[in-house]
């Protein structure tokens, strides 16, 4: 039988050797069987949870579709993924396509003819899937408590060398220590900074005088305004401002929160001073969306802070201190208004009504089932249309594909031909071969990301359902995600308009989400949002 070989090392197995070794024990494991191996697919440093980015495991899938073998082998179901059910899914996909698989650890062959397969497969990619996040966990827990020494746990950072401290042959740690002359750039460039300088033109006067920058492709302003947050510098280390995740099948980074990141006072890692830190915070704004900006340092306290304008003139709505009857709160009010004298919109209302009157209508109108299969509905639809669609541009690519293989085919013939092996040759066969390996690769992309997609719709489905419940009420127990969570959903500002109502003058606060639009009358002190307009489709 034709054989084909599936191989992967993972980002977090360091053994070099470990793709020649599952090769060489596959092959002999084929050989053993009389199995003829005509094709070797290899993914060398990619994580077990990855399905979308992995090459070679996608021009297998799309060879088991084409008949191009009869049986895969491969050493155990770890290598094919670590997802209990995208690796299913493969597992699935590989046996529908009448190929038959092969784990060379055991001497196995998988099946799914009888319930017992399948439970046995699923139970498998559990504990494979388990042990993926032991390994992540072990790995997190190493890097925290080394950050908690003060140690160095990733690359490197400009102003510092990493600085291995050994015993004998064994690395013991690696510590951070002050590169002077990375040092002096760094004080140049806050000082220039508070001074009044822009970050474009201080990184156009680095460039011009040759000063080495970090990455050695020169300085950019987008270089320079990270460093100038960069709490290092100050002798601050921050380790765990973000996690990597696996989601939609695919290595993603997730932001955490500010508690749950670990702060430690490194003294010894100073270059700059708490005046000139201070100096140059002071200046530094960050442009955040919907155009608004905030000075480094804690995030927006109140929920509509920067997601909210001005129905009158388009200006940002801030919060002071005022009353509601007698009782002092806080309200809010066109800036506009209060600092400029530029707008008539006088209205202040107070936070915690038009707080809880937008996530009253968020979590009524949007956090719905309905909602939920109504977008569901959409995505499936879409994948359909683009699975329909990609016909045309697979038959196109694997056109190209033939012309290609019959160019090699008449190259090889000439060089075979003569004896001079003329270089013009051979530079035209690298390029047709380099041509085919991507065309290959755009064909196996195309064919199997609806199958992934799909997939994850699937997941979805399920999932979405139960975490409803769990999104509503979300103000109350965690206002700083309820506010991230608006931001996602918005499109845009909200705009807040002040209309008479019954009940004096209110805000009637409108906007856009990625589902639908909004449109929500005004709310008082005690008023619940009432005569909502239904949700009509919207952006996205």
């Amino acid at each position: 039988m034709r054989c084909a070989l599936y191989v992967r090392r993972s980002t977090e197995e360091h053994q070099m050797e470990s793709i020649e070794v599952q090769t060489s024990e596959a092959k002999r494991y084929a050989a053993s069987k009389g199995w003829t191996v005509e094709h070797v697919f290899v993914d060398d440093a990619k994580s077990r949870a990855e399905f979308k980015k992995r090459p070679g495991l996608l021009a297998m899938l799309v060879g088991a579709e084409k008949k191009a073998f009869d049986v895969i082998v491969a050493r155990d179901e770890t290598r094919l993924g670590g997802d209990t059910f995208r690796t299913g899914l493969v597992v699935q996909d590989i046996i529908d396509a009448g190929v038959k698989l092969h784990f060379y650890i055991g001497d196995e062959e998988v099946t799914l003819e009888t319930a017992v397969d399948k439970f046995m497969i699923a139970a498998r990619n559990f504990a494979s899937e388990l042990e993926r996040e032991k390994i992540s966990s072990r790995t997190r827990e190493n890097h925290m408590t080394k950050a908690r020494k003060g140690l160095v746990t990733g690359g490197k950072t400009y102003g510092y060398d990493n600085h291995e401290v050994r015993d004998g042959d064994r690395r013991v740690r690696v510590e951070y220590r002050v590169n002077e002359d990375e040092a002096k750039i760094v004080r140049e460039i806050f000082t220039r900074y508070a001074d009044g300088e822009g970050l474009k033109g201080i990184a156009k006067d680095l460039n011009a005088r040759g000063v080495p920058s970090p990455r050695g492709r020169g300085w950019a302003q987008s270089a320079l305004l990270p460093m100038t947050e960069r709490e290092t510098y100050i002798g601050i280390l921050t380790w765990g401002r973000c996690e990597k995740a696996y989601k939609g099948g695919t290595k993603v980074r997730v932001d955490k929160p500010e508690h749950e990141r670990v702060k430690t006072e490194a003294p010894h890692m100073r270059i700059i001073d708490d005046e000139l830190w201070n100096r140059v915070q002071a200046r530094r704004v960050k442009k955040m969306s919907f155009g608004r900006t905030r000075a480094s340092g804690a995030p927006p306290k109140y929920l509509l802070s920067g997601l909210s304008r001005c129905g009158v003139c388009g200006g940002r709505l801030q919060v002071i201190p005022g009353k509601a009857g007698v009782e002092p709160t806080r309200v809010y009010i066109c800036s506009n208004y209060r600092e400029k004298k530029t707008c008539t919109n006088s209205l202040r209302r107070p936070v915690e009504a038009v707080d809880a009157a937008v996530l009253s209508y968020v979590e009524k109108k949007i956090l719905t089932e309905e909602v939920v299969a109504m977008v569901l509905r959409e995505v499936r639809a879409r994948l359909k249309v683009r699975s329909e669609g990609n016909g045309d541009e697979v038959a196109e690519l694997e056109a190209q594909v033939r012309k290609v293989k019959t160019e090699l085919d008449r190259l090889g013939a000439a060089l075979v031909a003569t004896d001079d092996k003329p270089e013009t040759i051979l530079r035209m066969i690298t390029e047709r071969e380099q041509r085919l390996s991507a065309l290959n690769a755009r064909i196996a992309a195309i064919k199997t990301a609806p199958q992934v997609l799909d997939l994850e719709v699937r997941r979805l489905e399920k999932d979405a359902m139960k975490k409803l419940d769990e999104l509503k009420g979300l103000t109350e127990r965690r206002p700083e995600d309820a506010r991230r969570s608006l931001e996602r959903l918005l499109v845009g500002p909200l705009t807040m308009n002040p209309v008479e109502t019954p009940d004096g003058r209110r805000y009637r606060v409108t906007g856009k989400t990625g589902l639908s639009s909004m449109d929500g009358v005004p709310s008082g002190i005690r008023t619940r949002v009432t005569a909502l307009k239904g949700l009509g489709p919207g952006p996205g």
